[in-house]
């Protein structure tokens, strides 16, 4: 018998068919993915009691709440506090993938001298060969804390204390010099806008904290009009996109004001004197109003002040921001510090880090606690337009020798956050929001610091949040140009980002606009 080709076309259809009816390949695939999710390399939880337990997250100075899923003291999965008062449940992606954080490629175990593995007692007696020999600079990326306190009264001894400004306060810093008032201590009142007119800031992608705007946005509670020449996520989602060219923002800000003559305004933002006209009306149209840039933009902030938009004061400590130049015999670079950061100064570097993001130029890289290692506070979130104060329990203990600065300096924290939970206690004021619960209780006879670090937030009287009065006498003269538009994870940017975060990061750009937007 000679096989046609029509019979071979029969048989090799019969055997694909066969085999796909087969549980033969199906069970090589699946073997194959479990051969290559159970490398020796790759963490696996342990067996044993699951647990749920909130917190602060601590990766930023935003402080939001979530809820961590333990697994035999591991913690295997992020969520939202919803009862939170600060963060509503809203998490950034980099939050929902932070249980990866810990074993991360790239974090770092090892104390590293130029590149080279060195011990901790290398580094600890080069710091101190530094500190005798003089003067230190500290620098800090967190003040307000408890280990900032600790930092400033060290570095007040033996050299000088430096605090790193965020976006957030970088935009408050023109309302800091007309009114006096340093820039930490002051925020913006969300709660209490109507229409919100951000120049390039990007208040849907982590701006702030995420959910002190972003939720009164999805009820339709505010109308945000952003202004900037990309149609980013946050301008996508807006109730109004207007596209400007790039550094136009003070033209803009001062045509709507009316300090510049519309053409001249028109002619350097791309919009005609009639659109300029009409965005105008549109704004004022609903008030309250308030008006913010990305940065240091001093036309937007007197453009906010024009339109009747208030900025507050809270009431707390807040560290001036003095910028680290000259020469020093030892630089000591908190955790807290972007990995970005460089500092403008000479001196032997001590950088601590939980990760290492590659190109830094300091002398020695000092691993520090990771994600939920560490006993740490969380003050006021960057603009908050009310005083907060949380504890970050640790809920897992690093596998390997880590330090903090505090530690590194020969000191301590616990006290100091004791000794801050009594002054709160002592003081009454504001209410205590427990996990789980949206009612607040009052302070009276409760023991604060064990409340905290079972997930509570403490949040002040909002009548000790007052309105900043600024002595604005002219229209700023300087025409300042906005940088262009930058991402949450280029906002603040981490050394590292989870497998999680990335894809969340990556599916972000695919959410639709809400309905009614006019992009």
């Amino acid at each position: 018998m000679n096989p046609t080709r029509r019979d071979l076309l029969a048989w090799s259809g019969g055997a694909i068919a066969g085999l796909i009816l087969t549980p033969v390949p199906w069970k090589l695939l699946g073997d194959s993915a479990k051969w290559t999710q159970n490398w020796p390399w790759i963490p696996q939880p342990a067996r044993g009691p699951v647990e749920v337990k909130q917190t602060a997250c601590a990766l930023c100075a935003k402080g939001c709440g979530i809820r961590v899923r333990m697994a035999a003291g591991a913690p295997v999965g992020l969520a939202g506090a919803a009862t939170h008062p600060v963060s509503d449940g809203a998490l950034c992606p980099l939050a929902f993938g932070a249980h990866q954080l810990n074993w991360h490629p790239q974090r770092l175990r090892q104390v590293l001298h130029r590149g080279h593995p060195a011990s901790w007692q290398d580094a600890v007696a080069a710091f101190r060969k530094a500190v005798a020999e003089g003067p230190v600079a500290v620098v800090d990326g967190r003040p307000g804390r408890a280990a900032s306190a600790v930092l400033e009264a060290f570095a007040k001894q033996h050299g000088s204390y430096h605090a790193v400004a965020t976006r957030e306060e970088q935009s408050l810093a023109p309302y800091a010099e007309w009114s006096g008032v340093p820039t930490a201590a002051l925020g913006y009142d969300f709660a209490n806008v109507s229409t919100l007119v951000s120049f390039g800031a990007p208040l849907l992608d982590g701006w702030g904290t995420p959910g002190s705007f972003a939720r009164r946005w999805s009820r339709r509670q505010v109308r945000l009009i952003q202004i900037e020449p990309e149609l980013s996520r946050t301008a996508a989602c807006a109730w109004r996109w207007v596209a400007i060219r790039p550094g136009s923002d003070a033209a803009l800000a001062a045509g709507i004001a009316r300090t510049m003559p519309l053409e001249a305004a028109a002619q350097q933002s791309g919009l005609t004197p009639d659109a300029i006209e009409e965005l105008t009306r549109t704004i004022v149209a609903e008030g309250p109003v308030l008006a913010m840039s990305a940065d240091a933009q001093p036309a937007v902030a007197a453009l906010n002040l024009a339109l009747g938009g208030s900025v507050v004061q809270r009431r707390e400590y807040a560290a001036p921001r003095v910028p680290l130049a000259g020469s020093h015999r030892g630089i000591l670079i908190d955790s807290t510090v972007p990995w970005e950061y460089e500092p403008q100064a000479s001196g032997e570097v001590f950088r601590f880090a939980a990760w290492s993001g590659g190109g830094s130029h300091a002398d020695w890289l000092l691993p520090a606690p990771g994600f939920l290692e560490e006993l740490t506070d969380v003050p006021s979130a960057p603009a908050s337009a009310i005083a907060t104060y949380a504890l970050a329990a640790p809920l897992m203990k690093p596998g390997h020798p880590v330090s903090s600065a505090v530690e590194f300096v020969g000191a301590s924290i616990e006290e100091a956050i004791r000794a801050r939970c009594e002054r709160i206690s002592r003081d009454g004021a504001g209410r205590l929001y427990r996990p789980g619960e949206r009612e607040p209780v009052a302070l009276a006879g409760l023991k604060l610091e064990e409340e905290l670090m079972a997930g509570a937030v403490w949040v002040d009287n909002p009548k000790n949040t007052k309105i900043v009065r600024c002595k604005l006498k002219n229209w700023p003269s300087e025409v300042g140009r906005s940088e262009a538009r930058r991402s949450w994870t280029a906002n603040w940017a981490p050394p590292v980002l989870p497998p999680l975060a990335a894809k969340l990061f990556q599916e972000s750009n695919l959410r639709e606009r809400p309905e009614g937007s006019l992009v």
